[in-house]
């Protein structure tokens, strides 16, 4: 058995992003702790505690198959009994965050049986340790690559299954403070700092507190839509701000692959194919790495910053008046194809690509201005994109965008 002290993770997709077949939609899910079985009940196993071997072909080691669900979950019950263990068929959730893990590799042309009842939509908002639909005649059955639902009393060769024990730990906390309240811990802090981490450096700006006029302000002209308006006074405390976004080659080194739609031999480029969990997720792991407080810029901060903080111009653009000197838009890039970071003009604090390159999140959910912000699957994305008209690119400019989708526009910058 591997043990899980639980997290988050974009079920419905592969390491690199791809969707999983089958999965109508890829969802953010939180899962508390547990172990699960590192290979899948064999025959050896099955007949020490059912008494008979019902496989297609026989072997100890193999696994057993030609068993239902109903049989699995006898066996379940069973091996309880047998050792005072709560074993329990593993949910499709803790099955597939196992394997997105490496706690187990699937084993290769077997399917196993998940204790879900199988349905062709799912929740696109977060879920905490789902556990499937409520009503449902089919039961998932699940490999790398496959989901898909049979009913059951089905057996069939090459059908197994493995056991689970829900060890009652909690999700750790960092997980629970940035993705389910969505208020992770913060650093006091406002210096200029280069981080290194797995071989990979990275600079970090300090911007002094100050305040400033948020929104449509006059520079912006009639620009501004209504999201920008009312223009009102803020006041942010000093932070720091990454100077640059997260490159490919940062995002490689601290989670190992890249999303598809990234390529490795552009490492200086932004990483795209990112979602505001995703952006989450990277921080968690650099967190981990760093024993830093890393976490998404608030909107305010990112406004603040992208005006060029207390040293701000009063430019419409991050960094000056002409959008083609300050952002890589879509009359200036190949196709909007997002280019090598810092290649255009920095604005007044020395911070590259505020307007243009990639769409950045911010850490807040999406509110107007001058109402209570409720807590929702709508988050704020700020800057525009190589692949955005100028318009997209000036500092006011707020677009609205659900947590978990990505695009080939879509990336972030950290913030402390």
């Amino acid at each position: 058995m591997k043990e899980l002290p639980g997290g988050t993770f974009a079920m419905g997709t592969r390491s690199d992003g791809r969707m999983i077949k089958g999965t109508p939609t890829i969802h953010q899910v939180v899962l508390d702790g547990y172990a699960i079985s590192t290979e899948p009940v064999t025959q050896a196993l099955w007949t020490a505690v059912m008494g008979s071997n019902p496989s297609s072909a026989t072997g100890d080691n193999l696994p057993v198959d030609r068993v239902s669900w109903k049989d699995a979950e006898k066996f379940a019950g069973k091996l309880s009994k047998m050792t005072g263990v709560p074993f329990v068929i593993p949910t499709e959730a803790m099955w597939e965050f196992a394997a997105s893990e490496g706690a187990f590799v699937p084993v290769k042309n077997l399917r196993e049986w998940c204790a879900d009842r199988f349905a062709d939509a799912v929740p696109e908002e977060l879920t905490v340790n789902p556990a499937g639909p409520e009503e449902g005649a089919l039961r998932v059955v699940r490999d790398a690559l496959e989901r898909g639902g049979i009913q059951p009393d089905s057996k069939a060769g090459a059908l197994g299954f493995r056991v689970a024990v829900r060890t009652g730990k909690s999700c750790p906390d960092a997980v629970v403070k940035a993705v389910v309240d969505q208020q992770p811990d913060r650093e006091q802090v406002s210096a200029n700092e280069t981080i290194r981490v797995a071989g990979v450096s990275f600079d970090m700006v300090g911007v002094e507190g100050g305040t400033f006029r948020m929104g449509a302000t006059d520079e912006q002209a009639d620009y501004g839509d209504d999201a920008e308006k009312p223009v009102h006074e803020v006041t942010v405390q000093g932070f720091e701000i990454g100077k640059t976004e997260v490159t490919a080659d940062l995002w490689q080194a601290v989670m190992g692959s890249l999303p598809v739609g990234n390529d490795v031999s552009q490492p200086e480029r932004p990483v795209v194919n990112i979602s505001w969990y995703g952006a989450q997720m990277f921080i968690l792991k650099l967190n981990a790495l760093t024993g830093r407080k890393f976490r998404l810029p608030t909107e305010e901060e990112w406004e603040f910053a992208a005006r060029g903080g207390n040293r701000s111009r009063g430019y419409r653009f991050a960094g000056g008046n002409t959008v083609g000197s300050v952002a890589a838009y879509t009359k200036n890039t190949d196709k909007g194809k997002p280019v090598k970071v810092g290649g255009y003009q920095a604005n007044e604090l020395g911070i590259y690509d505020m307007s243009g390159n990639v769409w950045e999140w911010c850490q807040d959910c999406f509110g107007e201005y001058g109402k209570p912000v409720e807590k929702s699957e709508w988050h704020v994305m700020r800057g525009g994109s190589a692949a955005s008209p100028w318009n997209a690119c000036r500092v006011s400019n707020r677009s609205k965008i659900p947590a978990s989708n990505v695009k080939g526009s879509f990336g972030f910058r950290l913030a402390l």
